[in-house]
Order: structure tokens, then C-alpha cells, then sequence
């Protein structure tokens, strides 16, 4: 029962919606630091190679970041 009434004050504040925005926005930040990084250590490979590695692990990720923008907005306009 308690844990019903938690949730339901989460809900009703939309607190979870937050708070995956929020977890995603942050894992953007961790992977665009890790992208930097890596280009910055293989400076001496050729920059279309460093590219199509970037490109190959944060484009999974960003499937995850339009699914959650996607929802997150979804979510605040019904409302």
C-alpha cells in the first residue's frame, strides 16, 4: 500500500519522465567526453577513421536519445 501512494505522488509529478531525461541527457554528456577523448588519443589515425568509429558506438545511443526526447514530450503535451 505504501508503495502504491509513492508512486502515485511520483506519477502525479511526473518525477519519472524527469528523471529519465535527465539520466539520458547525462549519458550524452559521458559519451560526447569519451568521443573527444578518443579522438584526441588516435590523433595520428586519419580522421575518417576516427569518424566511422565514433560514429559506429554513439549511433545506438542516439536511438535511445530520440526514443526518450520522443517520449518526454509526448508525455508533457497529453498532459
Amino acid at each position: 500500500m505504501n508503495l502504491t501512494r509513492i508512486w502515485d505522488w511520483i506519477d502525479k509529478r511526473d518525477i519519472d519522465k524527469h528523471v529519465v531525461s535527465i539520466v539520458v541527457l547525462y549519458g550524452t554528456k559521458i559519451l560526447t567526453s569519451w568521443a573527444m577523448a578518443f579522438a584526441t588519443a588516435h590523433a595520428d589515425k586519419p580522421g575518417l577513421e576516427i569518424a566511422a568509429i565514433i560514429a559506429a558506438v554513439t549511433a545506438p545511443y542516439m536511438a535511445l536519445q530520440a526514443a526518450a526526447i520522443k517520449f518526454y514530450f509526448d508525455s508533457r503535451s497529453t498532459s
